[in-house]
Formats: structure tokens, sequence, C-alpha cells
């Protein structure tokens, strides 16, 4: 028999035996536990049963697979919802296969059910999925209660300081982890705990003291996500596999020191930044391997610091180490490109690339050096080196890999859509002579559209309409390409959004725009969403459930999503039922259910959205979210 499977059997087969004293009851009147929001009278408690419990607990027994026990613990729990000897294994299952939607449910189911009895292994995940579904003042209410009835422990204090983390009441958060350590200050679960908070502070230095202090005991937390971040961290950091001499404690030891110094260089006032700061990293330059990555972080730091010289100097004593390190050479482009030095910036980014391009490998990995190289060329560079590197990109590109999306995303960051706006005007140019080939003009006219409807679509979530100066920026696209004479659905959906922002959308525009789309050649990603952004907006919908045209330029979930969309825009809600659950299974393992729902207010008001979810009986969890979240954008 299947380990897993023998261990799930075993664990239910001990509930049935040693937990059948206890026994938990619902009002009829009450909600119902499994989560439809009916009451329980006109709900579950209806049920017929084919098996009684004993019944279940053989079949179980009999099962020959663990899909086989998952649908009778399931079936059994859905007909027998007060019977928590079957509900306990269902959620010790679903946590531990990281299905966190289901756990969710269940673990609601138990805690209606059996409120304190719940044991605090259970509350814990329980009070982390509220919270991660905005649930904070209901996540509150339930550990106080559980505080109250079960008195302090680690595990719960933990719970409650994980709500006050969730609303960033770090004081709170250290007055509860202060009083946890009156418990057990070697607790481990609570310096797992105190170092996932300072690491959320950005607290580092804290963070790397304390994991030195606990380091040896912590060997069996490796599984944790901050106890496995900082042990790489160091081993990378460090170089440890070509420096093994350096024992990684020593290591850690070292990195305590650095970024202490580091945190004291980030709180000098600048009048005291050069002299302070030179005396601050003349005591750390030296601590680490020269070959290691924290030996550059030092470097970094005398460039933050515009030590122009001393980084020279140590910039020197690297150099045999890091010659051909393209992290190296990009810190030595950043010091010429911010003293003015831009024909030595741009040789130096130049070879960083020629070097990560050509490694041995054979797959490029340091794309901060073709994001720096990218932006240096748009605002420096001539047409025949933007070219080069256009040309070079795209080798490095996977087949199916699109390189104008590949150059955008490249060039994103805080100022990204001035950048992307100046690589597509220069793009345009060396298409224009030739420069480019790989790229059509229609794809760079679609992206610069689409670069305003992304800031129409965020006015729109904000400010429920366009401001002026998005609604003219995006005109004055619009009437770029229509002087380019570029045919492209995109230009058509484009006007569509312009007239109805403007309040100047007639039906004879409509039916003649959405006419001009329908009717033109898609030929991209682009093309695609603009047709079904069009027909969802403005048309019947109803071909995408049916014909599901051009399908080949999105990807399933792209397309999923947009069935969604139409099928509640028809009322089909069989279709939609599926299509949603399946959607938000997937966005809550992610942690984007909010994102996820902000996405479904682009198509719908809240009422109306609301009114599709009841008639799909989402469970009211999602219901109350999808509120709270509406309350917070207004």
């Amino acid at each position: 028999m299947d380990k897993r499977l023998k261990g799930l059997k075993e664990s239910i087969a001990k509930r049935r035996k040693n937990d059948s004293v206890r026994s938990y009851s619902i009002g009829r009147n009450e909600l119902c536990p499994c989560g439809s929001g009916k009451k329980f009278k006109k709900c579950c408690a209806r049920n017929n049963p084919g098996k009684n419990v004993e019944e279940y607990f053989e079949a179980i027994k009999d099962a020959e697979n663990e899909e086989e026990v998952l649908n009778l613990l399931k079936d059994a729990v859905k007909n027998y919802p007060l019977e928590h000897r079957f509900l306990l294994p269902l959620i010790v299952y679903s946590l531990q296969s990281n299905n966190y939607q289901e756990a969710g449910k269940y673990l609601r189911h138990a805690w209606q059910l059996m409120g304190t009895d719940l044991d605090e292994a259970f509350i814990s995940p329980l009070v982390n999925i509220m919270l991660d579904q905005e649930e904070i003042d209901e996540a509150e209410t339930l550990v106080r209660q559980a505080l109250e009835d079960k008195g302090e422990s680690i595990p719960l204090l933990i719970a409650l300081a994980e709500v006050y983390k969730k609303g960033q009441n770090f004081q709170r958060v250290n007055d509860i982890i202060e009083r946890a350590m009156q418990i057990d200050s070697e607790n481990l679960q609570l310096i797992v705990f105190r170092l996932e908070t300072l690491m959320d502070l950005d607290d580092v230095v804290s963070a790397l003291s304390l994991f030195e202090k606990y380091y040896d005991q912590l060997k069996e937390y490796k599984h944790m996500r901050v106890i496995s971040f900082l042990d790489d961290f160091i081993k990378e950091r460090f170089n440890l596999k070509e420096n093994n001499n350096l024992k990684k404690k020593e290591a850690l030891s070292q990195a305590a020191k650095i970024f202490n110094v580091f945190q004291q260089l980030d709180n000098l006032k600048m009048s005291k930044a050069e002299s302070e700061g030179s005396k601050l990293l003349a005591e750390i330059r030296d601590l680490p391997p020269k070959n290691s990555q924290i030996a550059l972080d030092i470097l970094a730091r005398y460039l933050a610091t515009e030590l122009y010289s001393e980084f020279a100097n140590f910039a020197e004593e690297l150099e045999t180490e890091h010659m051909k390190n393209p992290d190296y050479l990009r810190l030595l482009f950043l010091a010429d490109y911010q003293q003015g030095n831009l024909q030595a910036a741009e040789e130096k980014i130049k070879t960083a690339f020629a070097i990560e391009k050509s490694r041995k490998d054979g797959h490029f990995h340091n794309w901060q050096v073709a994001s720096d190289y990218l932006r240096f060329l748009v605002d420096h560079g001539d047409g025949e080196e933007l070219a080069n590197f256009v040309n070079d990109f795209a080798g490095l590109l996977d087949n199916d890999d699109n390189l104008l999306a590949s150059l955008m995303m490249l060039i994103e960051n805080e100022e990204a859509r001035n950048y992307q706006k100046s690589l597509l005007d220069s793009l345009l140019n060396l298409v224009d002579t030739g420069g480019v080939e790989q790229i059509k003009k229609k794809d760079i006219y679609n992206n610069r559209l689409f670069i305003s409807l992304a800031a129409l679509d965020g006015d729109e979530t904000i400010y429920d309409q366009g401001r002026e100066i998005t609604t003219e920026e995006l005109k004055t696209v619009i009437e770029e390409v229509e002087t380019a004479n570029i045919g492209t659905p995109a230009l058509s959906y484009a006007r569509l959004r312009l007239l109805k922002y403007q309040s100047d959308l007639q039906e004879d525009q409509k039916s003649e725009l959405v006419a001009r789309v329908k009717e033109s050649d898609v030929e991209s990603y682009f093309d695609t969403v603009a047709y079904y952004e069009t027909i969802l907006r403005f048309a019947d919908p109803a071909p995408i459930l049916t014909e599901i045209p051009y399908g080949k330029f999105l990807d399933d979930e792209y397309l999923d999503f947009y069935r969604l969309i139409a099928a509640l825009k028809l009322n089909y809600y069989e279709m939609g039922t599926e299509l949603f659950h399946r959607q938000l299974l997937r966005e809550s393992k992610r942690n984007k259910v909010m994102s996820y729902l902000v996405r479904l207010l682009r198509y719908f008001k809240e009422d109306k959205l609301i009114e599709h979810f009841k008639a799909m009986e989402v469970d009211e969890v999602i219901i109350n979210y999808l509120k709270k979240l509406t309350k917070k954008r207004s």
C-alpha cells in the first residue's frame, strides 16, 4: 500500500477509535457549516445518506487508493456535517497538499462546529487563510476567543501576532512576541516567527544575528521559507561552494557585521556620508572572500556613498576575481555613468552583456545587465547600436517568446511608461529603415495603444472614469495610428473606449467600430486581446463561448478568464460556476485572490458581480471579501 495512503487511513482509523466520545450540534436556524450561506435546516440537515457513519468508516478502510478515500471523506462530511471524525482528516490532507481553498472551507466548517475544541494546530492555518482573504477583524475575534477559552500559548499568540502583522501594526506584534517569550523564549516556533517578522521589517541585521545565535537548533526547520532563504543567502553571498574553508556559521557572523555597517550607512546624514562612510566601509571591506558576491555588495556601497576614488581602489582589488563577472562590470558601468563618463560606461555594460550572452551553459541569466544596457541605448545610443542589441537579444529568447513583449518587460521600471514609449519610438524608426526585421509596425502601434489603455483601466479601477490627462493621451495615440494608416483591431477598440469615456458613443458608431474589429486581421496577442475586449464590452459575447476565436494567440488561463466573463454576461451560470471555481482555486494558491477580483470588477459593477456570485452559489466569504475590497477602493 502507498505510504501516503496508509498514513491517511491510519489517521482516520485512530480518530474513529479514540475520538468517538465527543459530539457536536448546530442549531437548525444557524448557517450551514458547509459554507453555502443557507440555514442548516434548509441545507445539509435535509441530507438522506445512503450509508451510516460506521459504513463510511468501513468503506474507507477497504478503499484501494487515495482518491477513493478522499471522495468517501468528502461524501461523509457532506452527509454527516456534525461528525468531526471525517472532517479533521480532510483538513489535514488539504493542508498537506497545499490546497488552501479547500482547507479553508473545511477549517471554517470545523470552527463553526467545534469552536475552541478545535486543536491549536488547526486554528493557526485557519487564521492565516482568513488573513489572506482580508478578514482581519474576523480572524482577530477568532484568536481572542481561542485565547480566552484555552489560555495563552505560543501558537495562539503567534496567530494573534499574524493578525496585527497583516494590519501593519508592528508595535503590537512586538508586544505579543514579548508575551510569548515570557512563556518560552527558546521556543523554536517562536524564533522562526521572530525571524519572519524581522525580514518583513527589512531588519536584516537583527535577523542575521538571531539566525546566528540559534543556527544549530534551527537546522530541523530548514523547510521553513525564512530559514531556507537565509541559509541559501549565506551560501550564495559568500560563495561557499568555492570557499569551502569558510564555515557557514563564520560566514553568518561576517554577514551580521557587514549588514550592520550597511544599516549605519543608510542612516548617515548627507553631510557625514563621505567621511563616516569611508570609515565604516574600511571596517568590513576585508572581511569576506574577494571572489564572493558580498564583496561586490560592499563595492556597491562605495558607489552608493559616492566615494568614487575609494570605489576605484576597491574595484581594482577585486578585479582579478571578478574581471569577467557581469555584476562587477555593471557596477563599473554605473560608476562611470554617474560621473558622466558615457563612453567608458557604454564599454563596460556592452562587455558585461557580451560575457553574459556567451555563457557556457547557453542560458542568459543576468537580465539586469540587459535591462541597463537597453535603457542606456534608449537614452544615449544610436540606431545601429540599438538594432544590434535587439538582434542579439532576439537570439537569447526561446522560439515561443515574443521579442517586442520581452523588450518591453526588460525596460520596465518605476519610469516604465516613459522608457517604453521612447523604446517604441526608436523601434519604429529602426523598422522604417530596415534595422530590425523581426518586429512589425503594427505590433509597435498595438503596444502604444495598450499602454494608454492600461492607464485608462487604472483610472477606471480607482476613479470609476477616465481622467482628462489619460483620455487626451489615448486620443493622441489613436491619431498617430490613424495617420500611419495601420490596420489593427486595437485601434477600433481604443476608439470605442475613448468615446465611451467621453460619453459620446452613439449606437451607430458602436456598431460600425465593432464590425471593424470583427473584420480585422487578427495576427498577434494584442490583436486577439483587442478582439475579445471589444466583444465582451460592446457586443454579443456568445461566440467566445461557442467558437473560442483566435485561441492560438492566448494561453488557456487567459481564454478561461474571457470565457468566464462571457458566461456571466449571458447568465450561463452552470458554465460560469465551473470556470470561476477553477480560477479561484488557482489564484488562491498564488495568494492573488484580491487582484483576481479587481480584474473581474473591470467588467462588472460590484452589485452585478455579487448578483452573479450568488447565482453561482459562491462562498459567502468571497462575497464579503469583494465588499470589503470595493469599500477600500471607494
